[in-house]
């Protein structure tokens, strides 16, 4: 679809915005708009932060999201500009906005049936039929069955070498440090299942599809659910699709400062083993989650230009793009 006029995609853009604020609301969650530079984001192995005048702007509003719901915010959300640099193509833009919010005394379930909702929500307000209902999958089951590779979920670098195809390259280059290692391992498998089988498989789907379940080394912001006889554990996080488009990822948030501090230098190690620029610790998010810490909650990031340009027809982001040029 070519790129439709500047006055239709700003109605188009008003009409989902509207939409999103009214379920919301309706749900009775207040609306907040938090710093867009910042001197901390969460620290990430493959996102990027565009540096400004001493801060960084922000990759997410996660961070001071959560802050204000240690000192006592309740349920909150917002439409927030965000920026990652070189991300660019039909998919990507270094910025964006994202649909964020955090419900508390909830877990994943609570805001994945948002995800759902809110979807269908933006889809009628666009003159756009509800999707056609929604499946859910478990990571690792999933694997197998588009793979016939079978893991537990723990598997160390080493074991993970021996247990997928040689071709998928999960085996660290060397310089990555030992404590990272892992993590390179299992972000590669990823990266090569999605290429090989999984991104295939979410095109193939009717509705839309959660993929739950992952593998704690994947999901560094997420508490882990309870040990499962003869299964390993899994993370309690999400990611939403709808056409092969990731949409969603959410979380059963991390409460934990001493763990939370213990997975960014998991990362930060596997930064500087690629040879990216150092970030800061987030030190002022891990002191509130330390104290006077996290409530129990839950909470989930949606792409708010990709579901306009599902919402529409279009093709691409920049079909939808408000900019000019």
């Amino acid at each position: 679809m070519s790129r439709r006029p500047l006055s239709d995609r700003v109605q188009a853009w008003d009409q989902a915005l509207q939409a999103v604020r009214a379920y919301f609301r309706g749900q009775g969650l207040c609306e907040v708009l938090t710093p867009v530079r910042l001197p901390e984001v969460a620290i990430e192995p493959y996102i990027e932060p565009v540096r400004a005048q001493g801060g960084l702007l922000a990759t997410s509003p996660e961070l001071p999201m959560k802050r204000l719901l240690c000192e006592g915010a309740a349920d909150i959300f917002q439409v927030a500009p965000v920026f990652r640099a070189a991300e660019r193509g039909r998919l990507h833009s270094e910025g964006f906005h994202l649909i964020e919010w955090y419900r508390r005394d909830s877990d994943e379930r609570d805001v994945r049936a948002d995800v759902e909702r809110l979807i269908d929500a933006v889809f009628v307000a666009l003159g756009r039929a509800p999707l056609e209902g929604w499946s859910s999958a478990a990571f690792l089951p999933l694997l197998e069955s588009t793979t016939s590779i079978r893991l537990r979920g723990d598997e160390n670098a080493a074991e993970l070498e021996e247990a997928v195809p040689s071709q998928w390259r999960v085996q660290p280059p060397e310089g990555i440090p030992a404590s990272a290692r892992d993590l390179y391992a299992w972000s590669a498998l990823l990266t090569s299942w999605s290429d090989a089988a999984l991104d295939p498989w979410l095109e193939a789907q009717a509705g839309g599809v959660h993929i739950v379940d992952y593998p704690p080394a994947l999901a560094a912001l997420a508490q882990l659910g309870a040990a499962r006889a003869g299964e390993g554990v899994a993370a309690r996080r999400f990611e939403s699709y709808v056409g092969g488009i990731e949409l969603s990822n959410g979380y059963h948030e991390l409460r934990d400062a001493a763990e939370q501090r213990r997975r960014f230098e998991t990362v930060a190690a596997l930064r500087r083993g690629h040879g990216a620029p150092p970030l800061p610790m987030p030190e002022s998010f891990l002191s509130a989650l330390d104290r006077p810490g996290l409530p129990a909650c839950a909470g989930a990031a949606l792409g708010f230009e990709r579901l306009l340009m599902l919402a529409s027809g279009a093709g691409a982001l920049a079909d939808i793009s408000l900019g000019m040029d």
